[in-house]
């Protein structure tokens, strides 16, 4: 009967929300049922039968997610996921509501899902994991995290819990530890992917040997070893993202009997994930949206510009609690934004102005601030943004996830 109420309820709370607000009430329907009932997530992951297999790190959660999804779907494995990539225990618990029947049961293969390594490391001692992969430990989310340490430790935990862990062979942090057992890895192509060109938490302890069976090149991945070799033609990717799909790949081997004409079909269609260098259209025009969530992603995306994106905008919303990281951004490569937006606009305009950046508009209201963008002209649209005004304007413009 709690099981019962508490997907009733959820139901009901996330149609509500979404008549008021389309495209919204990813978290608060899971709050709601996980108060009626907490063991729904659990008693509803347990019940699937090819088990869970869960990705987290600091960066890449949601791209290698869904690269694995859709790679597992092309092999005809019918997947759970958290399609929304709200990845704490009531995103999760949501993510149940939209697709269970009223007794919270859901008919799938297998759950591939994204976890927040906070909440993450709470779920790994509730849920059995078939399969934790690991993608990397940044500079991340400071005013959170405090320190990379602290992620660490977090990541261990969920590595530890796991029947398998698959690490990220070039970042010495997930190196180092010691999960109770011997990890499997994916990595780069020493040739194509230098490893001083992929940037993780300082960390000067050593790098240990770790063979990894499947590599990332800037546009191929290679799987080692399995009793076989196969190179797969990619789309030209920038190295964080070959190496997301690196991971998926190394993943993918681990679950199923893979299918080489039918995997290199579906490296050839993937599409980024939303808001991840993710081109749109609203209004007729092609606009390049990019989520920036800490020092290190807002690095990355800005190192990625070339110099004709016009008009841009960047947006820091309400989630940069502490907006003192903004300082640890080197923004020396940009002339001109053409508007700032975002709860935090004004801390971000500061910065770049005393980085000798020309600002045009501070506007803090986000929905605001993306009517006067889609006014400007220019023929490379970009946005960068946290992850509070990406969700803002995106269901503003009619692209609510």
């Amino acid at each position: 009967m709690r099981t019962f109420l508490a997907v009733m309820f959820g139901k009901l709370a996330r149609l509500l929300i979404r008549l008021v607000r389309p495209g919204g009430g990813s978290a608060l329907p899971g709050v709601i049922a996980n108060k009626i009932q907490p063991k729904l997530l659990a008693n509803a992951i347990k019940s699937i039968p090819g088990g869970l297999v869960v990705i987290s790190g600091s960066a890449g959660k949601s791209s290698t997610t869904s690269y694995l999804v859709s790679l597992l779907q092309s092999h005809g494995v019918r997947v759970f996921t958290n399609t929304s990539t709200a990845n704490i225990r009531q995103g999760l618990v949501a993510a149940i509501l939209a697709q269970s029947d009223l007794r919270g049961r859901i008919d799938f293969d297998i759950a591939v899902l994204e976890w927040d390594e906070g909440h993450g490391a709470v779920l790994a001692k509730e849920l059995p994991i078939k399969l934790a992969v690991l993608t990397n430990v940044l500079s991340d989310q400071l005013d959170r995290f405090v320190d990379p340490e602290v992620v660490i430790e977090m990541l261990k935990t969920i590595g530890s819990e796991a029947e398998s862990v698959l690490i990220n062979a070039e970042d010495k942090n997930l190196c180092q530890l010691d999960f109770g057992k011997s990890p499997l890895a994916f990595g780069a192509d020493r040739k194509q992917l230098p490893p001083d060109e992929l940037s993780y938490a300082l960390n000067f302890g050593p790098h240990p040997a770790l063979s990894h069976f499947v590599t990332a090149g800037a546009s191929s991945v290679t799987v080692h070893g399995l009793g076989r070799e196969s190179v797969y033609e990619t789309l030209a990717l920038p190295r964080h993202q070959a190496m997301n799909l690196a991971a998926a790949v190394a993943a993918l081997e681990l679950l199923v009997e893979v299918g080489p004409e039918i995997v290199q079909s579906r490296l050839l269609e993937l599409k980024p994930v939303f808001a991840r260098n993710e081109p749109v259209v609203v209004a007729d025009r092609q606009i390049d949206l990019r989520l920036v969530q800490n020092p290190t992603s807002f690095q990355k995306n800005l190192d990625e510009l070339v110099g004709d994106e016009l008009p841009l905008m960047l947006m820091a919303g309400s989630d940069i609690h502490d907006p003192s990281w903004l300082w640890t951004v080197d923004f020396s490569k940009l002339n001109l934004v053409e508007i700032v937006g975002g709860f935090n606009a004004s801390d971000l305009a500061l910065r770049l102005r005393f980085q000798g950046v020309e600002v045009g508009q501070v506007i803090t209201e986000a929905t605001e601030a993306g009517d006067v963008f889609l006014r400007l002209s220019g023929a490379r649209p970009t946005v960068l943004f946290s992850a509070d005004a990406m969700r803002r304007v995106r269901r503003h413009w009619g692209l609510a996830k």
